[in-house]
């Protein structure tokens, strides 16, 4: 068996904790070592552990074949050894985790539920095949540390773990880690909280890293010290699943989507894919969250509403006009976090160095809309916009290109004023000129077939997409004018668009005149 580096080491400093214990601890350095190396195919700290990896660890131990007879006393040696030296990831509780290992039961190899060999097990993280993994750019921590800060829900948290101070005892009689009522009630009073919004709050700190528990007492956590960029954001993306936990498994369904694939949403979009599932009891009924107003209400779309202003709340969605969501750089980094923990790397995008204009387009097509902005402006700006500019239009100057098109005038979008003396030199081209007159919001002397690119570019899109067609007035005046522009076009979306418009996607006049266009010579009746 390869034993890995932080395995060793992991191992090394247990057995010398357990030497020095008093009365000293049982530990066998084998099973040690195979327990760590089945963890660690999935999760890359030693200490990150949660009630699921003992599971997944005993099942694969089970499928390796025998252990010792005493492998629950080194287990537990390990465990004691976390929880004594801090060590212990804020994922899960010292208590419950303890109780999982003094329960683990290790099957005999022919009743293994799979052989070693079999990798494809959904115990060992293989979730996602690669090719299925979203493409994604994480913003550095300080763009996302402001948001993080601002987390109100967070913000209690951290003043809770102040209040703690260098530690409380914890309620002996209690399953879960928690405080005495007594202590509660005092916290309460101190931050001006209801006592039964004091377990939730307990529980993010917890998970944030602010607070540390032992088997009988509270201490500070790792993150309560310092504060950079880089731990609060971790801090945030850690409690993550607690603070979004009132909704059950569907807050983190809702970011799941919006993240995968980092597109804009409405509440309508999300309902029709997530299907809302009734989830048990959340912590508003246990006494430990915000009870909200939305209490009581069970159907779809409320419940949806919910978990979204919560999510908007917290900072990891943002609302967009007309009703559009779409995830943070903030909720990216609580995303990626969680895929990080099962030990899944998300691909990124080549360096934008290297590419070519084309490339460029290609990595913004394939990829998540909501990188698109910033990796395309990285790029224009490594180059200097103008020059990237023209480049990126003699990419998309031909007719056959619109989907490119729809992207760099996206792209586009927001630099007019910078833009204008390329955009000028464009102004009476062919394929360009209605898009640049329709950036420049000025149609000058702008003709109806160069307006007519822009709406099959833009329509083409849409119906690809299933989305209903905006109706432009203003070049719609002469429905059958248009319509024998776009047949006789040659654009390779003109087909699927006039259509579509002769079904009654932009209405009756235009479906007339598409009808005519389309299946009949021109002139003839309806």
């Amino acid at each position: 068996m390869t034993v890995s580096v932080s395995v060793a080491d992991a191992v090394r400093s247990c057995l010398e904790w357990a030497r020095n214990a008093r009365p000293p601890r049982t530990a066998d350095p084998r099973f040690l070592s195979r327990m760590l190396t089945a963890h660690g195919a999935v999760r890359a700290d030693p200490g990150d552990w949660d009630r699921d990896d003992v599971t997944r660890v005993t099942l694969t131990l089970s499928a390796e074949g025998s252990v010792p007879e005493d492998f629950r006393e080194t287990w537990l040696t390990w465990c004691d050894y976390l929880v004594d030296r801090g060590l212990l990831g804020p994922a899960e509780s010292p208590r419950v985790l303890r109780a999982a290992v003094a329960a683990a039961e290790v099957f005999p190899r022919d009743q293994a539920p799979w052989s070693p060999e079999h990798r494809e097990s959904p115990w060992w993280g293989q979730l996602w095949e690669p090719e299925d993994l979203p493409r994604v750019h994480l913003a550095p921590a300080e763009r996302s540390a402001p948001a993080a800060r601002a987390c109100p829900v967070l913000g209690r948290a951290l003043r809770l773990a102040a209040w703690v101070g260098d530690g409380l005892p914890l309620d002996g009689d209690a399953e879960h880690e928690t405080l005495t009522e007594h202590t509660r009630d005092e916290a309460a009073a101190h931050l001006g909280l209801a006592p039964e919004e004091l377990p939730y709050l307990f529980e993010t700190a917890l998970r944030a890293g602010f607070l540390r528990t032992t088997y009988t007492e509270v201490r500070p956590g790792p993150a309560v010290g310092g504060w950079d960029d880089v731990r609060v954001v971790r801090s945030w993306a850690e409690a993550l699943p607690t603070m979004v936990s009132r909704h059950g498994t569907l807050g983190l369904r809702v970011l799941g989507e919006l993240f995968t694939s980092g597109g804009v949403w409405t509440v309508a979009d999300l309902v029709e894919v997530l299907a809302p599932r009734p989830h048990p009891k959340g912590r508003d009924e246990k006494g430990g969250g915000e009870k909200g107003r939305d209490a009581g209400k069970s159907g779809p779309e409320e419940e949806v509403s919910a978990a979204v202003r919560t999510l908007v709340g917290l900072g990891a969605v943002e609302t967009l006009p007309g009703a559009g969501l779409r995830i943070t750089p903030l909720g990216d980094q609580g995303m990626a976090h969680r895929w990080r923990r099962w030990g899944i790397a998300l691909p990124g995008y080549p360096s934008t160095t290297q590419m070519s204009a084309r490339e460029l387009l290609f990595q913004l097509w394939e990829g998540r809309p909501v990188d698109a902005q910033v990796i395309g402006r990285q790029w224009m700006t490594e180059r200097g916009v103008r020059p990237a500019a023209r480049e990126l239009l003699e990419v998309c100057a031909e007719l056959g290109s619109w989907r490119q098109r729809v992207d760099v005038f996206r792209l586009f979008h927001g630099l007019e004023q910078e833009l204008g003396p390329v955009f000028a030199a464009y102004r009476d081209h062919p394929v360009l000129g209605g898009w640049i007159a329709h950036a420049r919001h000025d149609p000058g002397r702008v003709r109806l077939e160069q307006l007519v690119v822009v709406l099959l570019d833009t329509y083409a899109l849409r119906v690809e997409l299933g989305t209903p067609l905006p109706v432009d007035t203003p070049v719609w005046r002469d429905p059958e004018a248009v319509t024998r522009l776009m047949w006789r076009s040659g654009h390779p979306a003109a087909d699927g668009v006039l259509t579509a418009i002769a079904l009654g996607a932009v209405g009756p006049d235009a479906a007339r005149a598409a009808r005519r266009a389309r299946f009949s010579t021109v002139g003839a009746g309806p």
